[in-house]
């Protein structure tokens, strides 16, 4: 019978999954609030890594503080 591993990872940057905007190559983006942009967001591309489903984990790309536009 398999074994399953949870894995935890403390003091990370968590986004809502439904941020997530995904090309067709698969890679991951975001829409990022930037007021000097002419449609008021900037397209962010991220590193991410491990998701519950609800929340995923950011390894580069943003920083805290960084503002969303949910697509």
């Amino acid at each position: 019978m398999p074994r399953l591993f949870w894995r935890k990872h403390r003091n990370v940057l968590l986004i809502p999954e439904a941020a997530l905007v995904y090309d067709k190559d698969k890679n991951v983006s975001v829409q990022r609030l930037d007021p000097t942009a002419r449609q008021g967001w900037r397209k962010t591309p991220l590193k991410i890594g491990i998701s519950n489903g609800q929340r995923t984990e950011v390894l580069e790309g943003l920083k805290l503080g960084d503002k969303l536009v949910l697509p």
